[in-house]
């Protein structure tokens, strides 16, 4: 309900501001007043500056007083941690998103707030396209248990979905956003992945929906490389000896055998839900790493370095 007296204006002003820095302009949107009321906005704040109540950041946006945080330090570096993947993570524009970049930022110590304030400016450059909105809709429809319709554009064709979503997830690969659960559009009630980036058309539904109670979400994912769980293929990798420092500091999973050759090489041995995932990675060790198993995997990542060959011949 937007404000009618003064009193209220400013208690909205100070409530908006609870949540994140803003300019006079975003508070005027954001609290829904006529455009003719900017300068009084405009006066509110300075008067809740003067009164110590409120003050202006170095990007010259009006905020709340940053308090003390009490925060340890490793306490302070998991929160930015959380900050920077909310910046990378986003491709897109999104106001809520930015809300919660700005709260979490609000708790850190002065250096790790400053990095992330600065990423929270230049995240509001970002463009504000269709799929920032089809995210609104999945995390609403996930936390309050409804159905999401959409068109779902894989590369192979465009196929109607109606999602109750199990969760949501972030691709450690990737950073891209999935919403895993039961398209009841399709026959079995098995539980499949779809990335949010593809969904177009969003639409909730008022149906509701529920999360069986033995469903386990890591479970689900335990033997996926990225995102993509499936039937466990034994993958096994021969690393030249210019990179066995790297491949002992890279994270293979909690089953991954890894064995140091006397000839320096590395062996590994992974166990995933499918193979098809760990090609962009394989591809990313160049000449460094040959795929002995599958052969499946051997003959794509051969074909993908043909190809690459190719261009540069």
């Amino acid at each position: 309900m937007t404000a009618t007296t003064k009193t209220e204006r400013i208690l909205d002003l100070l409530d908006a501001l609870g949540e994140g820095e803003c300019s006079a302009r975003d508070l005027v949107r954001r609290l829904g007043l006529p455009e003719n009321q900017l300068r009084s906005v405009q006066r509110d704040l300075r008067t809740l500056i003067d009164r110590g109540l409120l003050e202006v950041s170095p990007a010259g946006r009006y905020r709340r007083p940053v308090r003390v945080t009490s925060l340890n330090p490793v306490e302070a570096l998991a929160v930015y941690s959380a900050t920077r993947m909310l910046y990378h993570h986003a491709a897109e524009y999104n106001e809520h998103y930015l809300r919660a970049m700005e709260k979490l930022s609000r708790q850190l110590p002065e250096r790790a707030r400053r990095v992330a304030t600065l990423a929270s400016e230049a995240y509001r450059a970002k463009p504000n396209a269709a799929g920032s909105r089809t995210f609104e809709l999945a995390a609403q429809a996930w936390l309050e248990g409804r159905v999401l319709r959409f068109a779902y554009h894989s590369p192979q064709r465009v196929t109607p979905v109606e999602l109750a979503i199990y969760f949501i997830e972030l691709s450690p690969q990737n950073r891209q956003a999935y919403a895993i659960g039961v398209n009841r559009l399709r026959e079995g009630g098995r539980p499949f992945v779809y990335r949010l980036s593809r969904m177009r058309d969003a639409t909730l539904l008022a149906d509701e929906c529920e999360i069986p109670e033995d469903f386990h979400p890591l479970k689900f994912l335990s033997n996926a490389w990225g995102i993509m769980p499936g039937e466990p293929v034994r993958v096994e990798l021969f690393f030249s000896p210019q990179v066995r420092e790297r491949i002992g500091e890279t994270h293979l999973g909690e089953n991954a055998e890894v064995r140091v050759l006397a000839s320096g090489h590395t062996r590994v041995v992974l166990t995933v839900g499918g193979w098809k995932e760990l090609i962009p990675w394989v591809l990313g060790w160049g000449g460094e790493v040959e795929v002995l198993e599958p052969r499946e995997l051997v003959e794509a990542v051969a074909q993908a370095h043909r190809a690459g060959a190719a261009v540069y011949d």
